[in-house]
């Protein structure tokens, strides 16, 4: 009896040491032990899969800033001097912008205006992405007319806040710079004044900033008032805008690169070939107002905010607009009609390739003038200047809406 019970003893204690060595090995392989003998499976941790084409996928890019910019101008013949350096700094302007943070999507509209009895009372230019465009409209501006004072200031700012497109993209910088000498009618019988205007902009989240040029006693209480009102900011300049070109050692080189740069461009379309020769149009007026306006410009240039999608192949190409298969032939320019879709490819790849290298020279030679300028400006102790003014609101206005904008 002693040796059925001592076998039986012995087989138990089989029984269990193997159950037990069945279980660790169970553990090992990644299962989970419950307390009771039923053995249940471990629930694997999720894994993060990412999703394919076909699958919404979250964006890993930042959103791009939008900035929105007026210039609402007084033409009158004592602003010649203030137009005809604001056509040469627009693109120092430009530059600083392109620097901003996050990436910014930047829109320039004008308001040109003068008063009853001149050639025009308000000249409006609608909102464009394109520097070209933009350039083409400021350069169609010219001083003239005036001679008495007031100018219909309540109108343009009307037609300056009303009447163009603005961004309704959450978060834009939108501003509005009120640039003149003379104060507005008030005795015109219309529905026009610039308080109630102010205020709408304000509303719409529209800053107004003020630029005075010259002393005009009258001008100064309302343009303080505006800016107050539209949560702006009142600057004073000399008449002329204290704006001083300053030439440096690059910038015939700059320019010179500038006009290689455009042979990148491959027109098509119907306006293609206008388009084109508007961007050359546009760097011999900047190359004739200054050594220092054909630097900038080509600078700007070089930069993300110089975008010509609509009219060049490259860009077009480039920024997904248009797949080259898709273009018809007419649509093509001449020299591409009779390649194949292969060579057609290679062309626009080699133009690309191209560009990009003089970019990159033209950035680098930027910095070096960029570096030359600010020397020169604080051995000469330059004065403020409107070009200077519109950069520091820029970079002050910007803040409150999450925009870095560099030096």
């Amino acid at each position: 009896m002693k040796g059925k019970l001592l076998v039986m003893f012995w087989i138990a204690l089989v029984l269990v040491t193997g159950l037990y060595a069945f279980q660790r090995r169970e553990a090992a392989a990644g299962h989970e032990i419950s307390s009771s003998p039923q053995l249940t499976r471990k629930i694997p941790a999720p894994v993060s899969v990412q999703q394919t084409s076909g699958n919404v996928q979250p964006s890993t890019q930042e959103k791009p800033a939008t900035i929105d910019l007026v210039f609402c101008l007084d033409t009158t013949g004592s602003m010649s001097g203030l137009i005809e350096g604001a056509k040469q700094k627009i693109w120092s302007i430009v530059n600083t912008v392109a620097s901003a943070k996050p990436k910014p999507v930047l829109r320039i509209g004008l308001v040109a205006y003068r008063d009853r009895g001149d050639a025009y009372v308000t000249r409006v230019f609608e909102f464009t992405s394109s520097l070209d465009v933009m350039y083409s409209h400021l350069r169609q501006l010219s001083a003239d007319g005036g001679g008495d004072t007031p100018e219909h200031v309540n109108l343009a700012l009307h037609e300056a806040t009303h009447k163009l497109q603005w961004s309704k993209e959450p978060g834009a910088l939108k501003i509005v710079y009120l640039v003149g000498d003379a104060p507005p009618h008030m005795d015109y019988q219309d529905e026009y004044d610039y308080r109630k205007v102010s205020r709408q902009a304000a509303s719409a989240g529209i800053i107004i900033n003020t630029v005075q040029c010259g002393q005009m006693e009258a001008t100064q209480p309302v343009w303080k008032e505006i800016a107050h009102l539209a949560e702006g900011k009142y600057m004073a300049l000399e008449q002329s805008g204290g704006m001083i070109a300053v030439s440096s050692p690059y910038d015939r080189e700059l320019a010179r690169l500038s006009g290689e740069l455009n042979k990148t461009y491959v027109p098509y379309g119907s306006d293609g070939a206008g388009q084109k020769a508007e961007q050359e149009e546009n760097d011999s007026a900047a190359m004739a107002f200054s050594d220092e306006a054909a630097a900038e410009r080509a600078a700007s240039k070089s930069t993300g905010l110089y975008r010509n999608d609509s009219w060049d192949l490259v860009d077009a190409v480039t920024n997904s607009k248009v797949k080259l298969e898709d273009v018809p032939a007419e649509a093509l320019p001449e020299t591409l009609r009779d390649k194949t879709p292969e060579e057609q490819k290679n062309f626009v790849r080699q133009q690309l390739e191209t560009r990009n290298e003089i970019q990159k020279q033209i950035g680098e030679l930027s910095q070096k003038r960029d570096d030359f300028v600010e020397s020169e400006g604080k051995r000469s102790g330059a004065k403020d200047s409107f070009d200077k003014k519109v950069i520091e609101t820029l970079k002050e206005q910007g803040k409150d809406k999450g925009i870095e904008i560099e030096d």
